[in-house]
């Protein structure tokens, strides 16, 4: 279940209804308005500001993800929903406790395949304070999964910094798997701690 505060405004793109009017209607048949009409339901958009969005799995709070700027496209063919000006979430295990956060600068929710692509500056950090970096995560809904083809750095604590190519992890990031290590570099400063940060 995805629980989404705020007002939504809807807009509809301007180049539509310019189109619309440079059409005479009186010689248009039932068919061609219907095709018209699909066209101009594809172009909408909902906006909405300042969005916080809960996901839970049989009533227990799984995730939740906030954005300064949501759009959604509700194309009948591939509904969609953008994050463009950035996103931040924390992930829960099964007794609310949280595991992790994540922050990036772009996102992108295919609510068809409930697949969400997160990309540019990806930064994860899990509460044993291990920091994931990388360019791109998939995070699949419905499998529970989040995997990356990109270059992943990953930071041990304070002790070592693993780069690989390719990643694979549960919702929480606390059970993950590097596909191909590329380099270990072993770390000889004290690094302060950090923990997952909360969202408001």
């Amino acid at each position: 279940m995805n629980i989404i505060s705020k007002n939504i405004r809807k807009a509809a793109v301007l180049v539509t209804a310019a189109f619309l009017v440079s059409c005479d209607k009186s010689g248009q048949t039932v068919q061609e308005l219907s095709k018209l009409n699909k066209q101009r339901d594809s172009l909408t958009v909902e906006v909405a500001n300042d969005v916080k969005i809960i996901y839970t799995d049989d009533a227990i709070l799984r995730a939740k993800i906030a954005a300064p700027v949501m759009k959604r496209f509700p194309d009948k063919n591939n509904p969609r929903m953008e994050m463009p000006k950035g996103v931040k979430a924390n992930f829960f295990d099964e007794y609310g406790e949280i595991q992790s956060s994540l922050s990036a600068r772009y996102a992108m929710h295919y609510e068809r395949e409930d697949r969400i692509e997160i990309r540019d500056s990806v930064v994860i950090i899990n509460k044993n304070d291990e920091e994931i970096k990388t360019d791109e995560l998939i995070w699949d809904k419905k499998k529970r999964t989040v995997t990356s083809d990109k270059p992943v750095r990953v930071r041990i604590r304070n002790e070592k910094i693993i780069k690989a190519e390719g990643f694979e992890s549960d919702e929480t990031f606390m059970n993950y798997k590097l596909k191909k290590v590329t380099g270990i570099v072993y770390l000889d400063e004290e690094i302060e701690p950090q923990q997952p940060q909360l969202i408001e």
